[in-house]
């Protein structure tokens, strides 16, 4: 078979490198050093000459060609060749565009051409985005086929394809554990799934924005709603008005305030003081919707039907005072939330959350905690300080540092927040206080063993040293 390739650049000469030996190539080009570099690549014939002249072609062969690939880093030369080659009834034609602008000519021509410059920008897209996706274009680049894999974020994850509000696209595929699934309108997608979409190369955005996590979702995975418990006065100056902050500044769609039942109440003072609470309440609660949950017994010792009946994805408890007392009701709450695998949030009323601080790890549950740190900086258009506390400046603690960092970075880019780096020498607790000295917001894992009063661990600790609002996030729900 002889192909005739116009131009001997850089692309030219990577196609000659891969065509088979099948192929007898004439390789045309008015520059003699560009032939010569064409020729080292592979036995082929060269000829001097302007590519877009009838009478080059003619010698170089077009009569008894079976191919054409114009290759010039002119596509007004590039257009006139395939022209010529289609006027011979070449059926092969393919031609590198030196600008992505020309690709509208060639498809005029129905000629296949692919820009250099676009397939380059696609590739570096791929590494850069944070939420990288693999995509093929393909029917002379009109269409995509871009594949994602279904993680916990997704927005699309336990979802029937019925459902999806659809563009002008579909989904092609559904490899599921290793086994392929030609999917249908009552595939439910699930995590690890590797999907493949296919659709025009204009609905390339809105695919990529259907399939990958845009939005803030925190608590969403947890739960709906904030519970939060009413038992005396200094509630309404602090945790109640966080827990209503936090819903209007988080998926949250509504709070759930726990408080004995005022039947059950036997001091007839005490249940009017409640009852009075209770009332204030209206006039705090703004434009955010309230569920009252009474209790027959401690609201604290009701969460467990609560969270499960209401739907909760944080509790809200008041800050630890300082002291034995504070410490121990610290712990308390710690083991609550660890049972309960909710996010729990101590409030200092330092919100709204405009600066949040989060140590950078990669493990599940840092990773959690970024998520969550990032969500509500998002909603509150605040900035993330990520933390990584190292041990040494060794080369290996410095790249893992850098390496969770990156991952919080990536997380914050989907959402457009300002990510501030740190990596510090000392330990953990010292650290993450020092950064958080500023903050509005501390994000921290809620470790699964439960804390004990001689041993907090970290989390308890500086639950008790820094001045802002905690939140602890488990790696998953309960």
């Amino acid at each position: 078979m002889k192909a005739i390739v116009v131009g001997a650049g850089g692309s030219a000469r990577e196609l000659l490198g891969r065509l088979s030996d099948l192929w007898e190539i004439v390789v045309v080009d008015p520059d003699e050093e560009r032939l010569e570099l064409a020729a080292a690549v592979r036995p082929v014939e060269v000829l001097r000459g302007d590519g877009s002249s009838r009478v080059t072609l003619r010698r170089a062969g077009l009569k008894d060609a079976d191919a054409v690939v114009a290759a010039t880093d002119d596509d007004q030369v590039n257009i006139e060749v395939c022209r010529l080659a289609l006027r011979a009834g070449l059926m092969r034609i393919a031609a590198v565009a030196a600008s992505s602008a020309s690709l509208p000519e060639y498809r005029q021509l129905q000629v296949p051409a692919f820009a250099p410059d676009g397939l380059a920008a696609r590739f570096i897209e791929q590494r850069l985005e944070p939420r990288p996706v693999a995509s093929t274009s393909f029917a002379v680049g009109r269409a995509e086929a871009v594949e994602f894999r279904i993680v916990e974020d997704s927005p699309v994850l336990g979802v029937a394809l019925h459902e999806l509000r659809r563009g002008n696209w579909l989904v092609a595929s559904v490899l599921r554990d290793g086994h392929l699934i030609v999917p249908h309108g009552n595939t439910v997608l699930k995590l690890g799934d590797e999907v493949t979409v296919v659709g025009p190369a204009s609905e390339y955005p809105r695919i990529v924005r259907t399939f990958t996590p845009t939005e803030a979702r925190f608590p969403l995975d947890f739960g709906k709603r904030v519970a939060v418990m009413l038992t005396r006065r200094s509630d309404l100056a602090g945790p109640i008005p966080e827990a209503l902050a936090l819903t209007r500044n988080s998926r949250a769609t509504s709070v759930v305030i726990v408080h004995r039942r005022l039947e059950s109440i036997r001091d007839e003072a005490q249940a009017a003081e409640v009852e009075s609470l209770l009332a204030e309440i209206e006039g705090l609660r703004g434009d955010v919707e309230v569920h009252f949950r009474p209790v027959a017994r401690a609201p604290a010792r009701a969460l467990d039907a609560v969270v499960v009946d209401e739907g909760v994805g944080v509790i809200v408890f008041p800050a630890p005072a300082p002291g034995l007392l504070g410490r121990a009701r610290s712990v308390r709450a710690l083991r609550t939330a660890a049972r309960l695998r909710r996010p729990v949030l101590f409030s200092r009323g330092s919100f709204p959350y405009q600066h949040v601080v989060a140590p950078a790890r990669t493990t599940p549950l840092g990773l959690a905690a970024a998520r969550a740190a990032v969500d509500l900086a998002a909603h509150a258009r605040g900035d993330v300080t990520a933390v990584a506390a190292i041990s040494s400046f060794r080369s290996e603690g410095r790249e893992s540092a850098q390496q969770a960092l990156s991952l919080v970075r990536e997380e914050a880019a989907v959402q457009d927040v300002p990510v501030h780096r740190r990596i510090r020498q000392g330990g953990l607790v010292r650290v993450v206080e020092e950064a958080a000295a500023e903050a509005s917001l501390l994000v921290l894992g809620l470790p699964e063993r439960a804390p004990s009063l001689p041993r907090p661990g970290a989390s308890g600790q500086l639950l008790r040293r820094v001045p802002c609002s905690v939140l602890l996030v488990p790696a998953s729900a309960g």
